[in-house]
């Protein structure tokens, strides 16, 4: 019983803390925004489109990885589950739709909303406020309906999803019914992860990489050379070359001076 508790709490923390996370990075875009909007006069109003950003970045994740995953056993094993997961798919595609918005200024589309982002924050923070409690509610009573195994498959399969969830709003394709699903959700994840790779954007969780090595094209591409120029050896040898040349001159002039 300890263990299922256990296992139980381990999602629930999981989903709770995201909630969490996501809540100081919309309200910590809203303070940066307050001091330095794109609306308004501004400092530096990239630290606030930054902000954004990466709370954009981390409410898609999270979303997406609930409704391929979640979601569906919330629907089949929770009482009244298939409206009231209904309703929290609903919510979803509200806070993608904003999202998207937000991401528009973020890439500085010239077809973004009219309304200001400081407005798409404050609906997102609203929003999210509401769709973390119901979500929250419905999965305290899934984890209620499940055996350990269950539990720790669903853990195993909603931290999966995680590692390869999109990473940028699709409010008309992943909350669709004809489009949902986790192969969708992971398809859409790779194509966000290489225009995060493109775009050099930081997204919340990210693994970073090891730089690699420039590698022949890479040297080419920059300029580089990949071999010594004509006359020069890697470092060490030409000095080397030049006091041997030299030893050598003397040794023929002290046998020349004495003969």
């Amino acid at each position: 019983m300890g263990c299922e508790v256990v296992m139980a709490e381990t999602l629930v923390t999981l989903v709770e803390a995201a909630h969490q996370d996501a809540v100081r990075l919309i309200e910590l875009s809203r303070d940066v925004g307050a001091h330095g909007d794109v609306d308004g006069p501004s400092t530096d109003p990239r630290q606030a489109l930054r902000a954004s950003d990466a709370a954009v970045a981390a409410v898609s994740a999270h979303l997406s990885a609930m409704e391929s995953v979640v979601y569906p056993e919330m629907a089949r094993r929770v009482v009244g589950g298939r409206a009231r997961v209904a309703d929290l798919g609903r919510l979803a595609r509200r806070c993608s739709s904003v999202m998207r918005g937000i991401e528009q200024y973020v890439q500085g589309d010239l077809n973004r909303p009219a309304e200001p982002v400081a407005n798409l924050r404050r609906d997102l923070a609203a929003l999210m406020v509401e769709h973390a409690t119901l979500e929250d509610e419905l999965l305290r009573e899934l984890m209620a309906e499940l055996s350990d195994d269950e539990r720790r498959d669903l853990l195993d399969r909603f931290s999966d999803a995680m590692r390869h969830a999109p990473t940028r709003p699709h409010p008309h394709l992943l909350h669709s019914r004809l489009f949902g699903g986790s192969l969708a959700a992971r398809l859409t994840g790779y194509w966000d992860h290489l225009l995060d790779v493109m775009d050099a954007r930081e997204v919340p969780g990210a693994p970073r990489r090891a730089p690699v090595p420039a590698g022949l094209w890479g040297w080419y591409l920059l300029g580089r050379p990949t071999a010594p120029a004509a006359g020069e050896t890697p470092s060490g040898k030409e000095g080397a070359q030049g006091d041997t040349t030299a030893g050598s001159h003397n040794v023929t002039g002290g046998h020349i001076a004495a003969h």
